[in-house]
Parts: C-alpha cells; sequence; structure tokens
C-alpha cells in the first residue's frame, strides 16, 4: 500500500500464480492460477470464483475492476469474461487457441489478445474486439511469438511485444485501435513485458539481458532509450497512469520500482456554460489552483472537487465561466 517499500503477504492460497490484474484504485483485484480469484479489498482476502478449473495464463481488467477477462493457455484455450468483477464468467466466442497475453481498455470495450503457439513453431495473431468480448477479429500485425501487450485508456494506442519462447521479437505500435500496426524502432530482444502509461505516450518494455533489459520511451514507441538496471531474466513490468511510476521484476532475482517527479498536463475544453480542466491522474497528489493575475503570488484552490474519469483514468474539474481573466495551475 505504499508503492513498493513495504511487502506483506496476502491472504491469498499458496499456489502456481501466472498473473494478477488491478483496478485503477487497486481495490478490486484478480489473479489466476487453475482458478480465478478476486479481491476487493486490495488484497486482504481472496475468494475463488466460479470460473472453470484450467490453465489460466493472463488476465485484465477495467479501471472500476467490474470487467474482468481471463484466458487459458492450453492449446485449445478460451477467452472468458465477467461483467460482475468476477461474480460470474462466460465464454466469449474467441478463437480456442493456446493464449499468452490479454490487455484492455479502461473501460473493457477495447479487449487486445495474443496466441504463440501456431503449428509448430511459436508463432501466433493477435487478436482484437472492440465490443467487450462479443466478437473478435484478427489483427493485421501479423504473426510472432507473442509475449505481453499493453493498451492506452481509451484504447486507440496499442502495443505488443514479442519475444517469448527464447525466439527474439519486435515490438509492434498501432495508433488506431489495431486497425494498422508498425514495428517501433526498438531492438529485436527477447521481451518479456511491457506496459504503457494511460494515454499511451509513454511505454516501458521489459526482457532478457542485452545488456541492458529495461527500455522505455516517452514517444509512443517512435524511440526508445536503454535504462540503467542491473542484468537480469526481467519478466514482468507495471505503470502507473502517468508513466512516472514504475515497478519490475526479475526472474530469480528481486522487485525494483522506479519514480520521476511527475508534470501533468493540464487541459481546458468548454462545456456548455462552464469548462472543464482535465490531467492524467499523477502518481503523487496535485491541488488544482487559480490565479487572477500571474503577476501575483496569490494562488488559491480551486474548491470544486474533481472527479475520476475511468473512460481516461483523467482528474476533471467542471469551472464556472469566471467574469475575468482566470489562470490555472497544478500544485504539488
Amino acid at each position: 500500500s505504499d508503492s513498493g517499500i513495504i511487502w506483506m503477504t496476502t491472504s491469498a492460497p499458496s499456489t502456481n500464480w501466472t498473473f494478477v490484474a488491478s483496478s485503477a484504485d487497486g481495490a478490486k483485484l484478480v489473479a489466476v492460477s487453475s482458478g480465478i480469484y478476486t479481491s476487493t479489498n486490495a488484497g486482504a482476502t481472496w475468494m475463488q470464483t466460479d470460473a472453470p478449473s484450467n490453465s489460466w495464463t493472463s488476465a485484465a481488467s477495467s479501471a472500476d475492476g467490474s470487467k474482468l477477462v481471463a484466458a487459458v493457455g492450453r492449446s485449445s484455450g478460451e477467452i472468458y469474461i465477467s461483467t460482475n468483477a468476477g461474480a460470474a464468467w462466460t465464454q466469449t466466442s474467441a478463437p480456442e487457441i493456446g493464449w499468452t497475453a490479454l490487455a484492455s481498455s479502461a473501460d473493457g470495450s477495447t479487449l487486445l489478445a495474443a496466441h504463440s503457439t501456431y503449428g509448430r513453431l511459436p508463432w501466433g495473431p493477435l487478436y482484437i474486439s472492440t465490443n467487450a468480448g462479443a466478437t473478435w477479429s484478427q489483427a493485421s500485425v501479423g504473426t510472432a511469438a507473442w509475449a505481453s501487450l499493453a493498451c492506452s485508456a481509451d484504447g486507440i494506442k496499442l502495443v505488443a511485444a514479442a519475444g517469448e519462447f527464447g525466439y527474439p521479437g519486435s515490438i509492434y505500435i498501432s495508433t488506431n485501435s489495431g486497425v494498422t500496426w508498425t514495428t517501433s524502432s526498438a531492438r529485436t530482444a527477447w521481451w518479456h513485458a511491457v506496459a504503457s502509461s494511460a494515454d499511451g505516450s509513454k511505454l516501458v518494455a521489459a526482457g532478457d539481458s542485452f545488456p541492458a533489459a529495461i527500455y522505455s520511451s516517452v514517444n509512443s514507441g517512435v524511440t526508445w532509450l536503454s535504462n540503467s538496471v542491473p542484468d537480469g531474466n526481467w519478466r514482468s513490468v507495471a505503470s502507473s497512469a502517468d508513466g512516472t511510476k514504475l515497478v519490475a521484476a526479475v526472474s530469480g532475482g528481486g522487485i525494483y520500482t522506479w519514480q520521476s517527479t511527475p508534470r501533468p498536463l493540464l487541459s481546458i475544453a468548454p462545456a456548455s456554460t462552464n469548462f472543464v480542466l482535465s490531467w492524467i491522474v499523477p502518481s503523487m497528489d496535485f491541488a488544482l489552483q487559480e490565479n487572477s493575475d500571474l503577476t501575483t503570488t496569490n494562488w488559491t484552490d480551486v474548491t470544486n472537487t474533481p472527479t475520476l474519469n475511468l473512460t481516461n483514468l483523467q482528474n476533471q474539474g467542471t469551472v464556472l465561466l469566471p467574469a475575468d481573466a482566470r489562470f490555472y495551475r497544478l500544485k504539488h
């Protein structure tokens, strides 16, 4: 509960866990092994769902934790969805093949699934659903040894990393909900994990040592920068909504965290006779302030409490149109 400073074992049973996913606020969790377990209190207690016993390999959650998706990794695996936080599960129409990775938009409507046991080699296609798993279509990106997927909050920017089963691969990017894909400039490597900020601008990818095993991008995958991390078999990575707080895990090693100072971008848009100020949820607390004169220091907090928009993970505050000039800022 303190961004990785202190860790404690939960009451979840000891088993061969393969994946865990979280709601935006961290309160609702889903974890998979031979069964699917959920927690509604940030992991304090866990309950096994009625999902069938199987070789579950991956899971993803909507921002509010109400819509869940989970996949089976054996050769004739299925994809199941839940629309009530895991209380009940339904098999989707996705092909029954071996699934290795999943990703979900914040509202759970756009889903991305990867398959990597195609024929005699581990090449497989990507599948996309834009209606919460009701129907699926094969993506135009082609086949690869897919390892990990990530998605912006609105489901428009997608990223897929290949490099599983000992086959090095590339990182692929889509900026139009999977209609078209491009190979990013990231080097060919044994990529195991990829994560995205809420707006899809900040990406981080992890893999085996070659020699640096974590790379990041601040321009939606156009260019990548090697990070200064110890050599190791980096297997998993996750990101805060603003991309300034990261956590990564090494197989046979430790769990590492990284933090930079957030610089949230404040946006403004008209809304009838009012206007809306919005910014991606930052990994530190910021207060919205206003001032009628930039030459003074008379900044005061805006009293309207912002609300969290779960479709884009942005704080949004509605402000009455002022009679005079007004300036706004975010203050930590």
